[in-house]
């Protein structure tokens, strides 16, 4: 559903913002206690004028003020230039939101042509049901953090997962959702292992590529299930 509408820039010297957007859009709300009930709340664009880069984004807040965890939440930005003409869109996802948690999303504009950008639409949507995570006879039994520098710097998490269940499980996958020291949640990865043996364990590592934003992340959290999309 549509999360915002377009409206006039208001320009700075290093860091633009436009659209800024107090309105309150649902993805989806079902009104029935036990599910999720995500919206978009506040959203603007940003344009950060580097020397030899340019990055344009929009930051867009969302909630899940439902009583259950949300299943995929997909946000997607359609740019236009200053005459209302359609440039591209971009797209970004979120795992899953727990209920009460908030999501602080950063989606980007991937073009070439950055100067062009001068307004967005932005609209979403999410999956009710979540799947079933850290279910019984898959362990996590082991986890670290650290963040690499340099010119692409990105938060890493490293795992162990040990199947204790019995018998081989054909799919596992780790989800490693990002957090502020405010406990917003910045983003996610995730990566899989299919035919973990009984008794095996998985050693697994999660990178997250949150460009500037990667001093900001201050805790994380691992979900661990054994079902695919």
């Amino acid at each position: 559903m549509d999360g915002g509408s377009r409206g006039d820039d208001e320009n700075g010297s290093n860091e633009n913002k436009s659209n800024d957007s107090n309105d309150s859009s649902n993805l989806g709300d079902s009104g029935v206690e036990g599910e999720p009930s995500v919206k978009i709340g506040d959203h603007e664009l940003i344009v950060n004028e580097g020397q030899y880069l340019t990055d344009v984004f929009v930051e867009a807040t969302v909630e899940n003020t439902g009583d259950a965890a949300s299943g995929t939440t997909e946000l997607q930005v359609d740019w236009y230039d200053a005459d209302g003409n359609y440039l591209d869109n971009s797209t970004t996802w979120l795992q899953t939101l727990g209920s009460g948690e908030t999501w602080i999303s950063n989606v980007h504009y991937l073009g070439t042509n950055e100067e062009e950008v001068a307004d967005y639409e932005i609209e979403g949507e999410f999956t009710e049901e979540a799947r079933e995570f850290n279910p019984d006879g898959l362990d996590l039994v082991d986890h670290d953090m650290k963040k690499s520098e340099g010119d692409f710097p990105e938060v890493i998490i490293e795992g162990k997962v040990e199947n204790t269940r019995g018998e081989e499980i054909s799919y596992v996958e780790a989800i490693v959702k990002f957090h502020n020291a405010d406990g917003i949640v910045m983003g996610d990865n995730w990566t899989n292992v299919t035919e973990l043996r009984d008794g095996d364990t998985w050693s697994f590592d999660v990178s997250w590529n949150g460009r500037d934003r990667i001093p900001e992340v201050e805790d994380y959290e691992i979900l661990i299930t054994d079902r695919s999309f």
